[in-house]
């Protein structure tokens, strides 16, 4: 099995990740793909983990807090461990896994923003080899976002992170929460600043916290009601302005590609024609030649 070895300090008490985001200092997640074996360890728990496997098929012992449990695990099965205690890990047999990091004042703040949750906080629950499809495909879309553009991604990265903690708030709390859709809508005045700061801002390392700060929301309300709006979440109508913007300067301008992709918030030439190639279908050499 893989595990949550690295701590919330950077200090590491196992096999050092396959990839990481560290390095990107994603606001409330660190996510981290691990490949181990021969593993009989006891971890500290400062975050709420989520270990996702995707190979192997590892015969897991767990304790914690005078609990046991011996689970073989299959690809797509789901471990979750609350922040809180050390627990004992071990197996032999080799595995992979994803491993999603949550800090605990990230998820309280998205219970008390987006559930309206007032007084004590729900307490995220221990889980070991439950199958959630949900929880697999956000893993393995926050994992592809480590080796993206990091300007361009991180408004998907942090809605990523939001879902993911939605959903364990939704299905592994307790209390259990109905969590119902916030209400606030963003008016036109407040929608207007929101899209004029993002034009302004296209080259810039745009997140849901400065979008939302433009138009006087808290972060988890203002993507629910942008989406409501714009009929579009954050991210993807921030992609989508950059891409025709893009095409613009292709269009009217002979700046140089590399410069293009800086206008449009990408860190160089190579990731700015993935990123356009993706969304039209062809480079932006090609597009400027045809156009």
């Amino acid at each position: 099995m893989v595990f949550p070895i690295t701590g919330s300090d950077g200090r590491t008490g196992g096999p050092e990740p396959l990839l990481s985001s560290r390095s990107r200092q994603w606001e409330g997640i660190v996510v981290e793909l691990h490949r181990a074996r021969n593993v009989d360890v006891l971890i500290p728990y400062p975050d709420h983990v989520v270990s996702v496997v995707v190979a192997g098929v590892p015969n897991l012992y767990l304790a914690r807090d005078g609990s046991t449990s011996h689970t073989t695990l299959r690809c797509g099965d789901v471990i979750i461990t609350s922040a809180g205690g050390p627990t004992h890990w071990r197996h032999k047999e080799e595995a992979v896994a994803i491993i999603l990091r949550l800090a605990p004042t990230y998820v309280d703040k998205v219970a008390v923003e987006d559930c309206a949750v007032h007084g004590q906080l729900p307490e995220i629950q221990d889980t070991v080899g439950k199958q959630d499809e949900r929880i697999e495909e956000i893993a393995k879309q926050l994992l592809a976002g480590i080796e993206s553009d990091p300007r361009a991604s991180r408004l998907y990265i942090e809605s990523l992170t939001h879902q993911l903690a939605l959903h364990l708030l939704r299905h592994y709390s307790a209390p259990g929460l109905t969590v119902g859709k916030p209400t606030l809508k963003l008016s036109r005045r407040k929608l207007c600043h929101a899209i004029e700061f993002i034009e302004a801002n296209l080259s810039q390392d745009l997140t849901h916290s400065r979008l939302a700060a433009a138009a006087a929301m808290s972060p988890s309300h203002f993507a629910h009601a942008f989406r409501q709006a714009t009929g579009l979440p954050p991210h993807r109508y921030v992609l989508n302005r950059r891409i025709e913007h893009a095409k613009t300067l292709l269009r009217h301008t002979d700046l140089p590609i590399t410069e293009i992709a800086q206008h449009v918030g990408c860190c160089s030439h190579s990731n700015f024609t993935a990123l356009f190639h993706k969304a039209t279908g062809v480079a932006p050499s090609h597009y400027r030649s045809n156009n």
